[in-house]
């Protein structure tokens, strides 16, 4: 009976991100996040790690380092394991302003871009 609940809430968490869909490309995250089946808890567990590396990026700019490959190793190694980094990297740029220039810099120091 708990995973009849916990399929239910991952499909009624789908559906409040569809319903924020307006085109298809307006959300490519939230778009990634349903055809790898993420839940909710995955989802905030992906912003926590945006907000640390993000967090991580500023404290190195103030410390003056130059390499950011550190970050690119952190966000890579904790991200879940169902979305592919490069493809997450790209989608939460084009969708989530907030980190944006967090996510440019990953692009810049990853070897695939």
């Amino acid at each position: 009976m708990e995973a009849i609940h916990k399929r239910l809430d991952k499909i009624e968490f789908h559906m409040r991100l569809l319903a924020k869909m307006k085109e298809e490309g307006e959300y490519p995250f939230y778009r990634m996040v349903i055809e790898q089946g993420l839940t909710e808890e995955e989802l905030i567990e992906v912003y926590k790690l945006c907000a640390e590396v993000n967090k991580k990026m500023h404290e190195q700019v103030e410390e003056g380092l130059l390499s950011r490959s550190s970050l690119l190793t952190h966000f890579v190694g904790m991200l879940n394991i169902k979305l592919d980094p490069l493809s997450t990297i790209r989608a939460i740029q084009a969708q989530e302003k907030l980190y944006q220039e967090l996510m440019e810099t990953l692009l810049k120091v990853s070897p695939y871009r």
